[in-house]
């Protein structure tokens, strides 16, 4: 699912985080810092197209449904209706990728599924 998408953008590498200030008071090691991974993040490998395939279709249909379709006004403009349509888009939009489900759907399945199995142990 989308989350967080105006202060920390995705990309198919995870977040970016390019700004100084956040370098500067982050808790990082140097190493952390030039790979730009941090922990809990997951890394896509280059030119993998079955690793970022799910991550570019979700980007294209934003494009698509959403950036392409006329000009904002406005940062706030953008961000106001980038929220409704990451709203729509987790709670409405089905994918044959989650079995003709939403990603909200397909997450909470997904954690019931991990939290039963979890129990069992």
């Amino acid at each position: 699912m989308l989350k967080n998408h105006i202060n920390n953008p995705p990309t198919e590498h995870g977040h970016t985080r390019t700004c100084i200030g956040y370098h500067r008071n982050s808790n990082q090691s140097k190493s952390q810092l030039k790979s730009g991974l941090t922990k809990g993040e997951e890394y896509t490998s280059y030119n993998n197209p079955k690793g970022n395939a799910d991550t570019e279709r979700m980007i294209r249909t934003m494009k698509e449904e959403l950036f392409w379709l006329r000009e904002w006004e406005s940062e706030k403009e953008l961000s106001c209706e980038l929220d409704r349509w990451v709203q729509y888009y987790n709670g409405s939009y089905l994918h044959s990728a989650h079995g003709y489900r939403t990603p909200v759907q397909a997450e909470v399945e997904y954690y019931r599924n991990h939290a039963s199995h979890s129990n069992a142990a």
